[in-house]
C-alpha cells in the first residue's frame, strides 16, 4: 500500500491553487477514463471540469460540506465530497459523492481509505448516524461499497440514460450506529 496522508478541507480558503489544479486534473482524467464521477458524456471538456471544481470549492463555504483528500508527497491521490444536510429532518445523515482515485494511484487502497475515514469522521467527529450515496449500476461499484459495509436500499431501474445504454441508479446506505 502506498503511504498517503488524509486531510479534511472544510472552507474554500483551505483549497489552495495547487490543490485546485490537482482536483481538476484528477477529475478530468478519471471522468475521461470512464469513471462514474458526474460527467457521463465523454470526452468531458476541461472547461466543464473547471466549472465543476469551482462550484465544489465554493460549496465548502456551507458548513455541512467537506472535502476529504488523500495525498502522496503533496500529489493528489484521491478525494471525495461529504455533503451534509442543514434541515432538522435530515441533519443526521450526509451524502458521499465523487469518490475517485487518481489514475496513477489506482489499486493502492486509496478509495477504501477515503471511504473508511469518511465513515469514521461522520460518526465520531460530525455526529452523523447514516451515510448515503448513489452509484451508477453495471460498473461493479455496488460490490466495492458492499465490501465496506454499505447496503443497497433501493434501485432506480434505467434511471440513467447514457450513450452506451440505460443504467440503474443504485441507492446505498451505511449505518454509523451499532
Amino acid at each position: 500500500m502506498t503511504d498517503f496522508r488524509l486531510a479534511w478541507l472544510t472552507t474554500p480558503e483551505m483549497v489552495d491553487s495547487r490543490m485546485q489544479v490537482q482536483l481538476r486534473r484528477c477529475w478530468y482524467e478519471v471522468a475521461n477514463a470512464g469513471g462514474a464521477v458526474g460527467f457521463p458524456f465523454l470526452p468531458v471538456p476541461e472547461e466543464q471540469v473547471l466549472s465543476a471544481v469551482d462550484s465544489l470549492v465554493g460549496s465548502l463555504g456551507e458548513p455541512e460540506n467537506r472535502l476529504l483528500v488523500a495525498t502522496v508527497e503533496r500529489r493528489l491521490a484521491g478525494w471525495l465530497l461529504l455533503a451534509g444536510n442543514a434541515g432538522a429532518l435530515t441533519a443526521h445523515w450526509a451524502r458521499i459523492s465523487r469518490l475517485q482515485t487518481a489514475l496513477p494511484f489506482r489499486g493502492a487502497g486509496i478509495g477504501r481509505a477515503l471511504m473508511s475515514e469518511a465513515a469514521r469522521a461522520a460518526a465520531e467527529d460530525f455526529g452523523l448516524e447514516q451515510l448515503h450515496l448513489e452509484a451508477r449500476g453495471g460498473l461493479g461499484l455496488e460490490d466495492f461499497y458492499r465490501s465496506s459495509g454499505w447496503q443497497e436500499v433501493g434501485r432506480r431501474r434505467d434511471a440513467l440514460r447514457l450513450p452506451d445504454g440505460d443504467r440503474d441508479e443504485v441507492l446505498m446506505s451505511l449505518s454509523l450506529t451499532s
